[in-house]
């Protein structure tokens, strides 16, 4: 993903839908602040996604969005990447206090993209080796800092089995830069 492909996701899903609010999520989230993750080999390079969360957002308009410009679309047809429309259940998997800690997307007035920092926590959580790739590169290249994210990590509450499952990959992330 691209920042320019991002902003066309964001101007298509715009008209469409004519959200109050739109939140970028996922990986794609980093791209407003750090656009030159979507170059060639870069981490962002292989996504061809963005993850959405508008509001108001019912089923009648996520399916709407999802046939105009969804996975397998028309849309993704021509263009080679797509819109993920997620449901405001998705929030529930996100690290306590994330609202306040959006950050708005340049260009627009209702556009904001999740902190990274709380990208960092679900990623962690989650544990895919794609989102351990990520994670190493926002190490690697300071988007995060290894003390605030342990920080922020220490400071979300999460269920046993997520707290588990983040700590054990954060331990890890950090070992392999030489972190204690």
């Amino acid at each position: 993903m691209r920042l320019p492909f991002l902003n066309h996701l964001l101007e298509s899903v715009s008209a469409l839908a004519r959200p109050r609010r739109i939140v970028v999520l996922g990986s794609s989230s980093l791209l407003p602040r750090h656009p030159e993750l979507g170059d060639s080999g870069q981490p962002l390079e292989v996504s061809l996604d963005a993850d959405l969360l508008l509001e108001p957002v019912n089923e009648a308009i996520a399916d709407m969005l999802k046939d105009a410009v969804g996975h397998e679309s028309r849309f993704e047809q021509q263009n080679g990447y797509y819109a993920d429309i997620l449901r405001p259940e998705i929030a529930e998997t996100l690290p306590a206090g994330w609202e306040s800690r959006l950050h708005p997307v340049a260009g627009y007035d209702n556009v904001f993209a999740l902190d990274p920092y709380d990208l960092a926590v679900v990623k962690l959580m989650v544990g895919r080796e794609k989102d351990l790739e990520l994670l190493r590169a926002m190490l690697r290249l300071s988007i995060v800092e290894p003390e605030r994210l342990r920080q922020h990590y220490q400071q979300t509450p999460l269920g046993e089995r997520e707290s588990f499952t983040a700590g054990r990959n954060l331990t890890l992330l950090l070992r392999e830069l030489g972190q204690p």
